[in-house]
Formats: structure tokens, sequence, C-alpha cells
């Protein structure tokens, strides 16, 4: 990563120089954090309240706060796109990850781009807002440090990008990634040239005035190696868009997004006990299918929201993501909200609420009803259109999920009660 950071060195030098006189330069930023409090109660052990410095909106990063910076050099035909942040965690240092750096070249009107370094911002990916994935990069679960709240955390690959958008079809977007491994990189002399070239992208994406479609396909090969030798199998991303209810109702959007995990995946065989006996279980390398469809209506006066998750969980051996014993299951989730806009948008009152179902044999209480609650209050003050402060409690209520050698602790709840004063400034 140095490398990388030598570059954008370069390019600044230059700016302040005037050593690219007919250059554009962007420079933007977003800096989050916030004061976190919380109480929570598992079954009938005794309370346990903690607290400190971290913004909880789930995507904020996993310490304190974080900050993100984006650098944009346009020189021409060429430009440079660089995206960092910082996590400040504990005492430190301080030190960035990047989550992209690449540089890019438009040719024949720009109807072929070619990018090449660090890859992100994907032309192919789900674009958000409560799934994020991009074919070209490399994802993991991470967490909140402090509320213990997971999320999808993402990182770029190396790679090159080629982007075709023809003239005589307007708004097609069709392309292909030669991409580094996702996940650990097995010894080179044991990969074959298409062991190399499998683990490509491909993807596909159209903009209409009334729809908007895009599709990647990330492939797997043995170039690349899962935890125990097996193969995680392709990843396919997918985001649609309607662009009609806006020019009807100003302010209404209708989207759906998802992305499939895992497909393909080689299965294993290890063995657990049972019942107090050996049994050989097929475990996969985790293979689900999350999707989100979301509505939403931004008025002059209100902000009214509807999520709806639906996701398909089908094997695992993953115990960061979900514990390696459980077994098939299906979520569905309804996730409403609704923020009244006070003084000309000065303040913002709402409330969002939260229900979570679980289905099937490795749901997390075999009998429960539901799987989670929440009812969160908010009060958000705008400070500006770049700034502003937001208190919310949250209450949530959910069965905890203990693993196998906690059988017994099963259908026990987590009951918790949570303050959190989020800011966000941008710029």
């Amino acid at each position: 990563m140095k490398r990388i950071a030598a570059v954008f060195a370069v390019f600044a030098a230059l700016a302040a120089t005037g050593g690219l006189f007919a250059q554009e330069i962007t420079l933007s930023g977003e800096l989050k954090t916030g004061f976190y409090m919380e109480q929570e109660t598992i079954g009938s052990a005794d309370p346990v309240a903690k607290g400190g410095m971290t913004n909880n909106d789930g995507d904020s990063g996993s310490g304190e706060g974080r900050l993100r910076m984006d650098f944009s050099s346009v020189y021409g035909n060429v430009g440079l796109r660089v995206r960092f942040q910082i996590e400040p965690d504990g005492l430190g240092p301080f030190l960035p990850t990047w989550s992209f750096a690449y540089g890019y070249g438009n040719l024949f009107d720009e109807q072929l781009t070619i990018s090449a370094g660090l890859l992100g911002e994907s032309p192919w990916g789900t674009g958000g807002p409560r799934l994020r994935s991009d074919p070209e990069s490399r994802e993991y679960i991470a967490y909140n440090k402090l509320s213990e709240e997971p999320y999808i955390a993402s990182e770029g690959l190396i790679g090159i990008r080629f982007e075709y958008k023809p003239a005589f079809v307007p708004g097609l977007n069709i392309g292909f990634v030669l991409n580094q491994p996702d996940q650990v990189a097995v010894a080179f002399q044991e990969q074959t040239f298409g062991d190399v070239l499998g683990e490509s992208v491909i993807g596909a994406a159209y903009t209409h005035d009334y729809f908007a479609v895009r599709v990647g396909y990330r492939f797997d090969s043995k170039a690349d190696a899962y935890r125990n030798k097996t193969n995680e199998g392709g990843r396919l991303t997918y985001r649609l868009e309607e662009r009609i209810l806006g020019t009807l109702v100003d302010g209404m959007q209708v989207w759906l997004n998802g992305s499939y995990y895992g497909i393909g995946c080689e299965q294993q065989e290890i063995q657990k006990m049972i019942n107090g006996q050996p049994e050989m279980v097929k475990l996969g390398s985790g293979e689900y299918f999350v999707n989100w469809l979301y509505w939403l209506w931004d008025s002059d006066d209100f902000i009214a929201k509807l999520d709806i998750g639906l996701g398909i969980y089908k094997s695992y051996n993953n115990e960061i993501f979900r514990p390696i014993e459980r077994q098939e299951y299906q979520s569905l989730e309804f996730l409403p909200s609704f923020n009244y806009k006070f003084f000309n948008n000065l303040l913002q009152a709402g409330l969002a609420l939260g229900v979570g179902m679980e289905f099937g044999p490795g749901k997390t209480y075999k009998d429960s009803p539901y799987q989670y609650i929440s009812i969160e209050p908010q009060l958000r003050l705008n400070i500006g259109v770049n700034a502003f402060i937001t208190t919310v409690y949250t209450f949530t209520d959910k069965y905890a999920w203990f693993n196998e050698n906690e059988m017994d602790r099963r259908g026990e709840k987590s009951v918790k009660h949570a303050i959190n004063i989020r800011t966000v400034f941008t710029f």
C-alpha cells in the first residue's frame, strides 16, 4: 500500500505546484463519531451496562469513529480515484485502510473505459443502502466493538477493469475485470492459467429514463482457498430501480438489490458428536442469498421508508458469521420508519421499527414467534446541509444465539436499552 500512498502524494504535490494545469481536483470526506450507552440483560443473568464513543448506525466502522477521505483528479481523458479511511480504535496508531485507489482512462469518445489499481465503485454492484456489495472487492463480517452489532465491510482488490459503453445503445455498460483472488491465494506453482482467469468478474448495467438495472458475477477458482481448502464459490450482485414513481409523486422511489454468495461452493465433511455419537456432517463454505426491497418517500414535510429483507442461508463453515453447526434457515425483516421535518428541515423527529422472523430447522430458537423486535425513536438536528446530530434511543428484544456447548440456554432472550448520540460531518 506504500505505492498507493506515493501516487496520492505525487498527484497532490503536482496540484499544489500547478504541475497539472488543466486538471480538475476534488477533495471530499466524511467524519462520523458519537457517544453510546447500553444495558443488556440475557435470560436471568444480571444486567450488563457499558458505554463509550462510537456511532452505531451500521456504516461507521468498528471503533470510536470513522474519517473517510475521497480524492478525485481528472486530466483530459484520464483520472485518478482514491478513498481511504481511518477508524480510531484504542490508543492508536490510527493507520488508514484503502477502500480503492485506481487510475482510469477513456477512449473512443468515452465508449471504452479502462481502470487499473485497487478497484472500487463498481458499475455492477448493489449500491446500498442496507446491502453494499461489489463483485471486484473482498467482503467480510465486521463488528462494532462497543455495541457488537455486525455489518458487512469490504476492501478493494487489485485488478484491471474494462467497461464498454456503446454509443448506439445509450445507457448500456458491459465489461469484465481481471482480478486478484478474493480469498487466501494458494502457492503460485500450484495454479494453472485457467485458475488465474477463474477469479475474473463480468458485469452489465443499463440505465433508462424509466428504470435501471445492473448485475455482476464473480467467478471462483482454485487460485485461492477458504479455510479448509474448500472453494468458497461464485458471487452474484444485482440492483433494480424504477424511475417512474418520482415523476408522479415527488420524492418517491422503489428499488431492489441483492447478493448471492457461495454459488457452487464445495461441500466438506467433518465429524461431530451428536447425541453422544460421532457422525459425519456435511458443511459448505457459506452459501446465502440476501435481498432487500426499499420504498422511500422524501417529501418537503417528511421522510417515510419501508425496507424489507429476505435472506436464504443454506450452509456454513464460517463460525464468525454463523456457528458451524447451524442448519439451513430463512429470515424475513420489516423495517418501517417515519421522520417529520420541522422549521424548514432544521429539526427532524421520527420513529423506526423493526421486526425480524426466522424459518426452517436452523432458526435461532425453534419455538420463537419472532427473532427480534426493535423500537427506535430519534431526534435529528441538521446543521446546514453538510452536518447533523441525531439522538437515538433503541429498545431491542431478541432471542439470543448460543453454541452447541450451551444448548440448554436456547430460548433465552436478550433485552437491550441503548442511547446513541450520533454526529456526522461531510465536506
